[in-house]
């Protein structure tokens, strides 16, 4: 059995996610819907944050700041580069 959710929000933020559901072609339920299902199926940043601590751990490999990101913009421009 479907609930009901009553949620209230500016008009400024109603107006971008009506907008986002009609460029997706849904309705705004239907769109809210997906985002809240998403929301709950990914992990938060401190659980994602806590499994890169463990993996570094396990393989020993440290990495700069400056080195992460130095990747982060690599892969970047890889991914611009392949459209």
């Amino acid at each position: 059995m479907a609930r009901k959710i009553s949620v209230y929000v500016d008009d400024d933020l109603h107006r971008a996610l009506k907008a986002s559901a009609s460029l997706q072609g849904l309705s705004l339920s239907e769109f809210m819907l997906r985002a809240a299902r998403l929301a709950l199926k990914n992990p938060g940043r401190t659980a994602i944050a806590t499994r890169m601590d463990s993996i570094r751990s396990r393989t020993g490999v440290k990495f700069s700041a400056d080195e992460i990101r130095a990747m982060r913009e690599e892969g970047r421009h890889t991914q611009w580069d392949q459209l």
